[in-house]
């Protein structure tokens, strides 16, 4: 639909600007400049009144006006095309209080760039694309302004966050930033769906610092269960600062212990038969690995063959496959009967895969009972990986922790991100 607005004739490029740029009064449009060959246009704003009083920036006081800053720019929306900038001076009041002060701009926020409407597109374009650099381009910004914007998205949203939300089930698990052993500690409020917040590190100490920064000593109180994997780090942090909660092993790192013992094994087995000249294990790894539900009709009839037959990988497979049983339990009675009976009989099978796995679960029974109580898992966790390698693989890494951070928070925080409305 095309709209047509009428301006009157008398109406000049400086009072077209004041109404476009939304500018009140003491401040009016003294001039508009147009750069044809750098494509910008400058839009040059100044103080109307004379001895007018401004807002002491600390307190809120009216204060009388002490001097002006030297000029400044703020980027705006475009014109045609045309990068525009807003310029002005900025008074400083003299406060009793707090002394000389630079008043704050109606137009953007304190220490930006940008005016509030920029800023809120270049936010909404910055969640549109999910790549920086691709944000960048198209609003023709450099890549350290882009992440000043999201820096000070991220501050502002996290300084909004509600500390009186209640967070009864939490997630705690890691994801790697670097090759090599570089992880990240990413906490999750698995209700709320949202990243609460990351530490570098998965240590003790810096889980610990993380439960302790993201949740205020209230909503500690509050948690009731945190869903994690066996890392000894974060179970000890969750005893440490948590002690109301209880851990819980949920089944997708369940799944992955047992896809590992399953997947060791069909190599083993596979090298012993490709030593004899047989290939019946050859290309058959996602077949063990994936949803059986999932196996097209070909890969089915070829599986069903497979996990008939004596091989040890198929031994393994069953008793993973069995394990599902547990999560559909109704009572921890009930689920300790379970567990008695699988670690005692995949112990007895010899495997030294699935031992390994068995007895790890034997000396973690407690947080894989508490399951049963709670039904919470790291689905939400696993969720927030995928974003999150995600958001790593477009950005092609990240070079500091700080900048992973922002990222996350910024894509998976679910901030409130955005300045106040323009005016």
């Amino acid at each position: 639909m095309l709209l047509l607005v009428e301006y009157p004739e008398s109406m000049d490029e400086k009072q077209l600007y004041q109404q476009l740029l939304g500018i009140a009064a003491p401040w009016e449009v003294e001039r508009v400049e147009l750069d044809v060959e750098k494509e910008v246009v400058s839009v040059h704003v100044v103080c109307a009144r004379i001895g007018v009083a401004f807002a002491c920036p600390e307190c809120k006081r009216q204060c009388s006006c002490y001097d002006a800053r030297e000029e400044r720019r703020w980027r705006h929306l475009d014109s045609c095309g045309f990068s525009t900038y807003l310029v002005a001076r900025l008074p400083r009041v003299e406060c009793a209080e707090h002394g000389v002060k630079t008043v704050e701009a109606p137009w953007s926020t304190p220490h930006s760039r940008f005016t509030l409407a920029f800023e809120c597109f270049a936010l909404s374009v910055l969640q549109a694309t999910k790549v920086q650099s691709r944000a960048a381009e198209l609003l023709r910004l450099s890549p350290a302004q882009v992440h000043d914007l999201m820096g000070r998205a991220v501050e502002r949203g996290m300084g909004r966050r509600d500390e009186t939300q209640e967070v009864r089930n939490a997630s705690i698990d890691e994801k790697s930033m670097h090759r090599g052993h570089s992880y990240i500690t990413v906490l999750g409020d698995v209700e709320g769906r949202r990243v609460l917040e990351i530490s570098k590190d998965r240590t003790l100490e810096s889980t610990s610092a993380l439960l302790r920064a993201a949740l205020t000593p209230v909503q500690r109180e509050g948690v009731r269960a945190v869903a994690m994997d066996f890392w000894m780090a974060f179970m000890q942090a969750r005893v440490e600062v948590l002690p109301n909660a209880e851990t819980v092993h949920d089944r997708f790192h369940i799944a992955q212990y047992l896809n590992l013992a399953v997947d060791l094994t069909r190599r083993s087995e596979h090298r012993e038969l490709a030593r004899k000249g047989e290939s019946l294990l050859t290309k058959t790894k996602y077949l063990w690995l994936k949803n059986p539900d999932n196996l097209t009709a070909k890969q089915e009839a070829t599986f069903e063959a497979l996990r008939d037959s004596e091989l040890m990988t198929a031994k393994v497979w069953a008793f993973k496959e069995t394990f599902r049983d547990f999560f559909t339990l109704t009572t921890v009675g009930r689920g300790k009967t379970f567990l008695d009976k699988w670690i005692k009989t995949a112990v007895k099978l010899g495997n030294p895969h699935l031992t390994k796995v068995a007895e790890m679960f034997d000396r973690h029974r407690e947080g894989l009972l508490a399951y049963l109580n709670h039904r919470i898992s790291n689905g939400m966790a696993e969720s927030f990986n995928s974003h999150i390698q995600e958001i790593k693989a477009v950005a092609h890494g990240f070079r500091t922790f700080e900048s992973f951070r922002i990222a996350i928070l910024f894509f998976s925080g679910k901030l409130d991100l955005y300045p106040q409305k323009s005016p």
